[in-house]
């Protein structure tokens, strides 16, 4: 499967694969875990389905299978913090060392940091549920026509929005949002529900986070 570099990404999250049709992120343990002295130059990709989310994990290798009982499993040291075993389920004793089972579920949550009272605010669905333009890069030129749009969602770090065409990951695009007010960013996600006309698209922005609270400040005064 080819690996889709997503640029700004932290160096856990190597890219996302295309798995029939899904896009499918996948993270880097070794990175992730902050594993010292890592000799492996291949490795190995074991996609996981975990609470109706698929997610992709980058290994230095895969050894044997094996049923763990929980009973077998020993609790992690209580001298380490909830940080440091949020992601350990308990530790299994083998002959030649020792076993950490992870929690799967707590896979997807890495990097996800609690958020300021700033990053905290974002618009109620009246709010955004409103009309909006978009155009892509490429059409920023004077004759340019803006295409129709409805934000759904929007933060410091992005947007959700639903259009009529579907653009491919990487595009990079403008929203125009109430008389000239525009946003910059790029495309990260596109999806079609078969209960709804359109897409559902999410946007990254490009702009550092003070900018854009400058900005969403101004669209909430209208």
């Amino acid at each position: 499967m080819k690996n889709t570099y997503v640029p700004n990404s932290p160096a856990w999250l190597t890219g996302l694969v295309n798995l029939r049709g899904s896009l499918v992120p996948v993270i880097d343990l070794g990175i992730a875990f902050d594993v010292k002295d890592r000799i492996a130059k291949e490795h190995n990709v074991i996609i996981l389905s975990i609470k109706n989310r698929i997610i992709g994990i980058l290994v230095d290798a895969i050894g044997s299978i094996m049923d763990i009982n929980d009973k077998e499993l020993e609790k992690p040291p209580s001298t380490l913090s909830k940080e440091n075993t949020k992601y350990i389920a308990g530790v299994k004793r083998l002959e030649n060392g020792l076993l950490i089972h992870l929690i799967p579920e707590n896979l997807t949550g890495f990097g996800i940091r609690p958020r300021t009272d700033v990053e905290k605010r974002r618009f109620t669905r009246k709010e955004t549920d409103i009309s909006a333009y978009y155009c892509t890069v490429g059409d920023r030129d004077p004759d340019a026509e803006w295409q129709p749009c409805r934000l759904l969602d929007i933060s410091l770090g992005g947007m959700k929005m639903m259009m009529n065409e579907h653009l491919k990951m990487g595009t990079g695009m403008t929203v125009n949002i109430q008389d000239g007010k525009e946003l910059d960013g790029m495309v990260v996600w596109s999806r079609s529900l078969d209960d709804q006309a359109g897409f559902y698209t999410g946007v990254k922005f490009n702009e550092s986070p003070d900018v854009i609270n400058e900005k969403l400040h101004k669209i909430m005064e209208i």
